[in-house]
């Protein structure tokens, strides 16, 4: 099993383009719960470790995870501060921008006991995703991070930063609870925005091989139309292509991308055999290619659609066999 660490809200996302008077429509998403449905819908089994509230969007998103067979923690789920919000306007190429109303919300008063606890539940937890505004609004940022470092036995962790610069007041804080992050991932997914946000005196490529060599994770970099690279800590990279796909929008892109690669790894067993201690098996560059032609066949899916929709297998495995 995966676990997805993070903050479920509702989108509202503008039905016309960024700048125009436009009216929004509702939808189920955030970081955490985008990623977390993706891989479940590809047939990987995932538990949602976030607080949720008990008001009346809290009870669409439970009915989403139920949906789409994401387990979670009843005790998690029933918090009477109100759920979180995010609005997403979108240019003429259907790319989103967001602003987030997130304080004194649900999602952001995870505490540290209580996150173990639930974690602690399932003995069959191969790896974890965090990320995104759940590492940003305190108190619950640092409850995350306290909690994933004290897990035992401990998890492969998968971290995508997805950095929102409108949510974050202290960027020289959220550099260092980011640097914490980093040592305590395996893998990390960054956009090609995020690390231009984080390493503005680098080119992305540059900034990724440093990433990689200073941490000696996986670093895998999504780069929009330009495609993904791979960067091992062996000291070799794998490029893969996107799918070209008529775009609607690219809300959850990122998100499927990562639930996508979760699967894949997790299907294939490299997070370990099932009944032992998780250990990320070794990575070759086929298996890199396979596992990253999987993801960006998932997230060109998604974006030929309105808002986060991730597929399902069939549809995935439909696209690679046609290509």
């Amino acid at each position: 099993m995966i676990g997805v660490i993070g903050e479920a809200l509702i989108d509202f996302i503008g039905k016309g383009k960024e700048g125009s008077s436009v009216d929004f429509a509702s939808h189920v998403g955030g970081c955490g719960l985008n990623a977390a449905t993706a891989a479940s819908r590809l047939h990987c089994p995932v538990t949602f470790f976030g607080k949720n509230s008990a008001d009346m969007f809290g009870e669409r998103i439970l009915e989403h995870m139920v949906d789409n067979n994401v387990l979670f923690d009843p005790e998690l789920c029933s918090n009477p501060l109100p759920s979180m919000i995010g609005f997403a306007a979108l240019d003429e190429e259907g790319k989103a921008s967001y602003a987030f109303y997130s304080k004194n919300t649900a999602p952001t008063s995870l505490g540290r006991d209580e996150l173990l606890t639930a974690l602690s539940e399932h003995s069959d937890l191969k790896a974890l995703h965090i990320g995104s505004v759940s590492l940003v609004v305190e108190p619950g940022c640092d409850a995350i991070l306290a909690a994933v470092d004290m897990i035992k036995p401990a998890p492969i962790v998968f971290l995508d930063p997805n950095v929102r610069p409108t949510v974050i007041e202290d960027f020289a804080a959220y550099r260092r609870r980011l640097e914490l992050a980093i040592q305590l991932a395996d893998l990390i997914k960054l956009s090609d925005d995020d690390l231009l946000l984080l390493y503005p005196d680098l080119d992305v490529d540059e900034a990724a091989k440093q990433l990689s060599k200073d941490s000696g994770s996986h670093i895998i970099l999504t780069k929009g139309k330009k495609g993904s690279t791979w960067y091992s800590p062996q000291k070799f990279t794998v490029d893969s292509p996107i799918v070209d796909l008529p775009v609607i929008d690219t809300v959850g892109a990122g998100d499927t991308f990562s639930g996508a690669l979760l699967a894949f790894l997790h299907r294939g067993g490299f997070f370990g055999p099932d009944g032992e201690e998780p250990r990320l098996e070794p990575l070759p560059k086929a298996t890199i290619a396979q596992a990253m032609r999987f993801a960006n066949v998932a997230a060109s899916i998604n974006c030929s659609r309105k808002g986060c929709d991730p597929p399902s297998l069939e549809e995935v495995e439909e696209l690679l066999a046609s290509l």
